[in-house]
Order: C-alpha cells, then sequence, then structure tokens
C-alpha cells in the first residue's frame, strides 16, 4: 500500500514518519523511499525536518494561512461592534440585512466573538469517551505502557526518601488490557535502570508463555528510553537493545502528548494517594515490604471502576483463562541489585526475588 494512503488513514502519523527517517539514515534517502513507497522529496523532507527541529518537526503542522489579503479592514469591524452594542439581541445575519454590511455573516459573526460581543453558552455535560471497549480488543499483555516517575516531589514520601535512603524513582509497566501494574525502583533515571527494568518485566512474562515477540512497550520520547537525540543517529539506547533482544515491539508516542500515556500516568497518580501519601517507614525492608503489599493488592482485589469496576484478576481470568493468576505477581525490587549482579557476570531474578515468587 502506497505512503499517500497509509498516511491518509492513520490517526497517529508520527510514529511512522520516525520510521521512514531512522530507515533513510541508516541506508539512504532512495531505499527508505523504496521501502516506503513514496517519493524521495517525502523522504527528504521528512529528515530535514527531524534534523532541524528534533522529533517534534515529525507533527503535523497547522495549515492556518499568516496572513489573510481578503480579511475584513478594522473600520469594518469597528462599526459591526458599535452596531452589535446597539442591538444586543440582533444576530450576524440580522446586521448584515438590515445595514447592508460588507463581507458574509460568518465574517461578521468572527467578528463579534472575537471581541466578546456574543454571550458564551452554558456548555453541555458530555460523558467521557468511554476507551475500555477498545482496550477490551486487546490481548493480554500485548500493549504495555512504561513510564518514569519521579518520588521528590511527594511531600509526605520526601523526609523518609532523604533519611533512610529510599529511592527517588519508580519504574512502572501498566497492561493496558487488564490495567495490571508493575514496577521497581531506583535511585537514577537513566537508560541503564530502564533496560533492567523491562529486561527484568520481560523474563517474567517470558517464564510465563508469554510470546514476547507479539506484545508492545510504549514509552515517550525520555532519554532514558530513546538516549540524547542529538548525539544518536543510529546508536540505539540500552533500553532500545533490550527490547531488540527480546523482540519487543517499542513504539514512542509524539512529543507533548502526554495523554496517550494515559493508563501508566493513572497509575502514578493513584499509587502517590493509596500509597506513598500515607504510609510510614521505619526501614528500607518495610519500604519494599509494603510496596510488594500493594503491587498485590492492586493486581488481584482494587476494583477499578472504569474497567466496570473488575480487578486485573478478573479481567485475567475472563480474557486469558489459560494463563497462570501468578503472572500477575511480580515483587518490586531495587534496580540496583540486578546491576550488580550484571558487573558479576549475567543478571535475571535474583535468588531471594524468585523464592519470594514461589512462595509469596
Amino acid at each position: 500500500m502506497k505512503y499517500y494512503w497509509i498516511i491518509r488513514r492513520m490517526s497517529n502519523k508520527f510514529d511512522y514518519r520516525l520510521k521512514i527517517v531512522e530507515c533513510a539514515k541508516k541506508t539512504s534517502i532512495s531505499n527508505a523511499a523504496k521501502v516506503f513507497e513514496t517519493t524521495r522529496p517525502t523522504v527528504r523532507k521528512w529528515v530535514y525536518r527531524y534534523e532541524e527541529q528534533g522529533v517534534s518537526g515529525l507533527k503535523d503542522k497547522s495549515k492556518t494561512p499568516h496572513n489573510i489579503p481578503h480579511k475584513m479592514s478594522k473600520e469594518n469591524e469597528d462599526r459591526i461592534e458599535d452596531l452589535r452594542k446597539r442591538h444586543k439581541r440582533w444576530g450576524a445575519i440580522h446586521l448584515k440585512m438590515r445595514y447592508k454590511l460588507p463581507g458574509s455573516h460568518t465574517a461578521i459573526h468572527r467578528v463579534m466573538k472575537q471581541r466578546d460581543l456574543i454571550k458564551k453558552k452554558k456548555k453541555r455535560w458530555r460523558k467521557r469517551k468511554d476507551l475500555s471497549a477498545l482496550k477490551a480488543t486487546y490481548k493480554p499483555f500485548q500493549k504495555n505502557q512504561i513510564d518514569v516517575k519521579d518520588l521528590v516531589d511527594i511531600y509526605h514520601y520526601w523526609p523518609f526518601m532523604r533519611g533512610l535512603g529510599l529511592p527517588r524513582y519508580e519504574y512502572t509497566c501498566r497492561e493496558v488490557s487488564t490495567g495490571c501494574c508493575f514496577f521497581a525502583y531506583a535511585n537514577e533515571n537513566n537508560s541503564s535502570y530502564a533496560s533492567l527494568f523491562a529486561d527484568y518485566v520481560a523474563n517474567h512474562l517470558k517464564s510465563y508463555g508469554i510470546d514476547l515477540a507479539t506484545i508492545e512497550y510504549q514509552t515517550d520520547n525520555g532519554s532514558e528510553f530513546i538516549g540524547n537525540i542529538r548525539k544518536r543517529i543510529n546508536r540505539l539506547s540500552a533500553f532500545e537493545k533490550t527490547l531488540l533482544k527480546h523482540k519487543i515491539y517499542h513504539h514512542r508516542i509524539p512529543p507533548r502528548c502526554s495523554y496517550l500515556q494515559g493508563d501508566v500516568e493513572t497509575f502514578h497518580r493513584i499509587v502517590e494517594d493509596e500509597l506513598y501519601d500515607i504510609e510510614n517507614y521505619s526501614n528500607h525492608t518495610e519500604f519494599l515490604g509494603k510496596a510488594y503489599a500493594y503491587q498485590l493488592y492492586f493486581n488481584y482485589v482494587r476494583e477499578n471502576r472504569w474497567r466496570n469496576n473488575k480487578s486485573p484478576l478478573m479481567l485475567l481470568r475472563e480474557r486469558a483463562p489459560h494463563l497462570d493468576e501468578s503472572i500477575l505477581n511480580l515483587p518490586p525490587i531495587r534496580l540496583e541489585i540486578l546491576l550488580d549482579e550484571g558487573l558479576r557476570g549475567g543478571y535475571h531474578v535474583p535468588g531471594s526475588v524468585r523464592r519470594l515468587i514461589r512462595n509469596p
């Protein structure tokens, strides 16, 4: 299918354009045009925008003209304002017919609206768009959103973090179909820890028979996921290398479109309200214990109002009854443990964590 027809039907063109640019960078303009069935000027345009503006250059731009030659003159706009103030109940069509005003009635209405001469109508309440039907079409663990939460701005948690040396960052993975969550902690936010977390979750899913080649990890364009944009051309970040190793598809959302990460962002708000903002800790072991208890509560017990008041366990039983329910049980850990084991020659899941999984 040719590029034009693919783009015409896509609601989010950013990721497709990004792949065209990456293909052109790795090979050539001509090869990218051939692979994506488009013209070389089209490929060259997106490569040029990417080099000039970064990932923001791949977003759609407004086609509104900067200058409008036939725009109504200021004198006519002032006259419309004066007539509207004299006839407060007259609309644009009535004013045009009565005073033979130049321009269309829509242009007159625009002037009235821009100058706050129209009383705003009471906004009708609209039901929030229900995405539960769309999420129900995904297979469990097919689509996953990953993000990092900075815990330093939580007023109640900050003294414990400083006094006990508790972690500052939470690495979170939320599965879209059932809403279950896995998370881990680290003191730094970088691609090394992001890759360790991705590997930790991937190995867990693989151990329960999930085909990693069929799942997707969605992230934003943070440096912990894609590395430094200015320095990388054909160089993958540690996070991307981990996904490539497991054959997991990586989907990046456009810049400043955090609403596309709504599921994982919602969990960040919930876990702050229900865990970090109310719990007290006396040591690091107690912190991990309470985090693990909350993870079990969230995945096995807590009902989600936007998923028909069902917990992730209930949805897993409905949509994938063949999967072992223990797949929802992945203890939160400090990612520094995995980093230390990697330096000693290989890492996956520490023995202490494996014992917790088998005997929770």
